[in-house]
């Protein structure tokens, strides 16, 4: 197993994380890691439908507040309202891919990304954030989609603290 590392700077303290994992072919990391960046192209174009087409049609999401959307077709239709309004003008630039085959036919990814500052519905401005994803991916009928996703902004003040950095080697 080889591993690729990415260096990552939030608050102004370093981390160092798994940027991927090079498996056997077949695996779904390869896989999964094509999902990703064709799911941040489809948001980057506010294309709801092709970011919808992601997923399966029994997927679920939970969005950065913590909304669940149960079902592509929720996903589209939250997507379809949202990248048409307040993150029109809003991109997100990958930072690294970790991904790994947790199961036969299904693969994991937390996905690290900047994500521009947008205004929500109620006028609040949010600023530029790190995002981190958890994204499921399942085989069926040969093909690879999302089964699950859940998006949540990284606060870099709690990162700072993070046991794990302290953690002996």
């Amino acid at each position: 197993m080889i591993e690729r590392r990415a260096l990552l700077t939030m608050g102004g303290l370093a981390m160092t994380g798994l940027a991927g994992t090079a498996q056997a072919a077949g695996d779904g990391v390869a896989e999964i890691e094509a999902l990703v960046k064709s799911l941040l192209a489809a948001w980057n174009a506010t294309d709801a439908d092709a970011y919808a087409d992601h997923f399966w049609p029994d997927a679920s999401w939970v969005n950065v507040v913590g909304m669940h959307w149960r079902g592509r077709d929720q996903v589209a239709f939250a997507h379809r309202l949202f990248l048409s309004t307040i993150f029109k003008d809003c991109k997100q630039t990958l930072v690294s891919i970790e991904a790994r085959a947790v199961a036969p036919g299904v693969a994991l990814a937390v996905v690290t990304m900047i994500q521009d500052a947008y205004t929500t519905p109620d006028g609040n401005r949010m600023p530029e954030a790190h995002d981190r994803l958890s994204l499921t991916a399942v085989q069926r009928e040969g093909r690879w989609l999302l089964i699950h996703g859940h998006n949540t902004i990284i606060n870099p003040q709690a990162a700072n603290n993070d046991p794990v950095l302290r953690m002996p080697h």
